[in-house]
């Protein structure tokens, strides 16, 4: 992937200073050193212009989805839904109890297991078309009708256990891709399960999170198109010098070996009461998630 266009260069590096840095509690990464073997870097330089006509896009997610999401004066919490807004993208939800056909409440079944529910030609149809607003109500822009073009899903912490194999993991997710490239006027992106405060199957689960992200030689690394990306905001949660970002348009997912916590380097690092990532952590996510999803929307539609 190598497009090119800096203008929001300036942003994207305001946005590392601020949550990367300071916010993080953290060093930055210019100083940490990463490990070559979990690291992924892409091969394009990518776009990171803002669209310039509104998109529509729908988030499939449960309770850390809802405090990412969360975006109000009042209540900035993880700010994802106002920085979409801010960069055109306008956002549909769907939380638990959501219906895809009435009554089957689809919405509470978003574990790895239960993609194949969703991904197919039956249920994409509601998805495609949903207006829903579960956790972020107030979108700054007017809604541009149509259908939601970016399909985001996200399953949540509990996934990060992925026991003593993650072949089973693996095999669902490859069984996704037939949909999605019959589909390639759709993009979809996968945001990786974040982690928990311990997990049993820590170095299988950071194993698979570099496989799903990795384009050159993981999951896409055979997939035609170029409508499916994937988001480390499991790396990105479990250390404030691990990221998943653009790096003068590079896409770079780095799994730094200099960490602020190298007692639990595959564990989430940024806690509240339980393992629902905090507003610091959810902040630094959407810093990084939000230039990449520019530059993989501009490179999709300029493919």
């Amino acid at each position: 992937m190598r497009i090119v266009n800096l203008s929001y260069a300036a942003i994207l590096s305001a946005f590392f200073v601020l949550f990367c840095c300071a916010g993080c509690g953290g060093g930055s990464s210019s100083g940490a050193l990463s490990s070559p073997a979990d690291d992924y870097t892409g091969a394009e330089t990518l776009d990171m212009t803002p669209p310039a006509t509104t998109v529509k896009l729908m988030f499939i997610h449960h309770s850390t989805g809802s405090y990412w999401i969360r975006s109000g004066d009042n209540d900035p919490w993880g700010g994802l839904g106002r920085e979409l807004n801010d960069n055109n993208f306008y956002v549909t939800e769907s939380d638990y109890g959501w219906d895809a056909e009435i009554g089957d409440n689809l919405g509470d079944r978003t574990d790895t297991v239960n993609w194949p529910e969703w991904f197919n030609d039956t249920t994409m149809p509601y998805v495609y078309q949903n207006a829903s607003h579960f956790d972020y109500p107030d979108n700054t822009i007017a809604d541009p009708g149509g259908e939601n073009e970016i399909i985001m899903f996200k399953s949540c912490y509990p996934n990060s256990e992925v026991g003593d194999s993650i072949d089973d993991e693996k095999d669902i997710y490859n069984s996704l891709l037939s949909y999605f490239e019959a589909h390639a006027d759709k993009m979809f992106v996968l945001i990786i399960p974040p982690p928990e405060i311990t997990i049993s199957s820590a170095a299988l689960t950071r194993e698979l999170s570099n496989w799903l992200v990795d384009r050159d030689n993981g999951w896409l690394a055979d997939y035609a198109e170029t409508n499916v990306y994937a988001f480390n905001y499991y790396n990105v949660l479990t250390d404030p010098n691990n990221h998943h970002w653009l790096n003068d348009g590079i896409e770079e997912n780095i799994v730094s070996t200099d960490l602020i916590d190298p007692a639990h380097p595959d564990e989430l690092y940024y806690p509240t009461g339980d393992s629902h990532p905090s507003s610091e952590g959810h902040q630094k996510a959407t810093a990084e998630f939000v230039p990449l999803l520019i530059g993989w929307y501009n490179f999709w539609v300029n493919n």
